[in-house]
């Protein structure tokens, strides 16, 4: 990988002002995840890679509790939450699938929301047990663990749009991550205290803007595009002299675990921990021959052939994170997924996207998010799971149900 001078980044008291490439702190104060030497012997993924149990809950199917494409599920305590196409929020329960509730509704009353790009937009503040819905505005609905609405809150008028930016709660902080690619001196991260009603800002952007001048067409905006399952949407950026750039919306490229909040952002192989004063490097993704340097990384002719990672889940005592090569070139474009071991500091990188289990078979379902505690969830359709493994409790589902919930533990 390329460390950057230190002339790009500067660490004070109160802000950390970086570029969006690697830190130029010591190595021994950050961990190498070297996908490098894994990308040259590719294999398979197994269950025992990324967790010890791993179980199947498929959701009760029916008119009232039927889910709609492109769906995404979180979790929180004994209840499985889904949002998915043109539908609320619905609540079941973690154990036996069944449905409990709607969380709010869609519209624009009371504990209603609207859906971006058809989709409802929620995440979990686990520690406070408090379910967060983006609506219009500036203002954001809460309910509780059992789907009872808790009130709005209003962020301030300068806070961002959260329809624009990908965010994060935990602790009754709300941590959102924009894109700083118009503006030279702006901060990529703020937290807004939901009980102090105070924002910190972190992560001042010190790159060139992009300029209105230099795009070549109107952006192309395309719903549930790209690698990132629980994305909205996604911008197609074209600029002159052949280069492009995408711009996604929910990007979790924030995440909670063990009480700490981490940050990774695309072009980016550093995971940075966000603390109080500063962003702390955690780990750096050594990717070799097949780093895309930052100045390249719009140049469509330049990142070929290099290595962007689209976002990483944190288990309990793994790393899972998804690749791809050839970012902009979609008919050259592939996948990999890959695991890092915190424990032994093992890399395993397959192209087979498909996770092994021994006892069954394997699931094809992708892996879509994570609780604080290191829990990994998906989602396989009840087609692809019949076909693909062999669970005998489970043989009474049909092609048409409900998605299938897979829980990584």
């Amino acid at each position: 990988m390329k460390i950057i001078s230190s002339e790009r980044i500067v660490v004070s008291l109160t802000l950390l002002i970086a570029s969006l490439a690697c830190s130029y702190y010591n190595e021994n104060s950050y961990e190498q995840i070297n996908i490098e030497l894994a990308f040259v012997d590719t294999g398979e993924l197994s269950v025992t890679d990324i967790g010890d149990h791993i179980s199947y809950v498929p959701w009760e199917t029916t008119d009232e509790s039927l889910i709609g494409k492109r769906a995404y599920v979180r979790m929180l305590k004994d209840k499985l939450f889904v949002g998915s196409f043109q539908q609320p929020i619905k609540m079941f329960d973690k154990e036996t699938g069944k449905y409990i509730r709607t969380v709010g509704n869609i519209g624009q009353g009371a504990n209603e929301y609207t859906l971006l790009d058809n989709i409802p937009v929620f995440w979990i503040d686990e520690t406070s047990e408090i379910i967060y819905v983006q609506t219009e505005g500036n203002s954001v609905l809460r309910f509780d663990v059992n789907g009872n609405p808790l009130g709005s809150i209003n962020l301030p008028e300068n806070f961002p749009r959260l329809t624009t930016v990908s965010q994060i709660t935990a602790e009754n902080k709300l941590y959102i991550y924009k894109q700083t690619l118009f503006n030279k001196l702006d901060n990529k991260i703020l937290m807004y205290d939901i009980q102090n009603k105070n924002i910190e800002k972190y992560f001042l952007n010190k790159d060139e803007p992009i300029s209105t001048d230099e795009f070549s067409q109107l952006p192309l905006i395309i719903s549930g595009f790209g690698n990132i399952p629980v994305s909205t949407r996604c911008m197609i950026f074209s600029l002159k002299g052949n280069r492009m750039f995408f711009h996604y919306t929910e990007n979790p490229c924030l995440w909670a675990f063990d009480k700490n909040i981490y940050f990774k952002e695309q072009f980016n192989d550093t995971i940075y921990q966000v603390l109080d004063s500063k962003m702390e490097p955690r780990f750096v993704f050594n990717l070799g021959d097949m780093h895309c340097a930052y100045e390249d990384r719009f140049n469509i002719e330049e990142s070929q052939n290099k290595i962007f990672i689209d976002y990483i889940l944190e288990g309990k005592n793994v790393l899972f994170f998804v690749f791809h090569t050839n970012y902009y070139n979609l008919q050259d474009a592939k996948t990999y997924w890959g695991i890092y071991n915190k424990k032994d500091k093992s890399v395993k990188v397959t192209d087979k996207l498909q996770i092994k289990n021994p006892a069954n078979g394997y699931f094809a379902g992708e892996l879509q998010t994570a609780t604080s505690e290191g829990q990994l969830l998906g989602l396989v359709d009840a087609a692809s799971f019949i076909e693909n493994t062999n669970v005998d409790n489970l043989r009474d589902i049909s092609e048409d149900d409900n998605p299938i919930v897979i829980i990584v533990e």
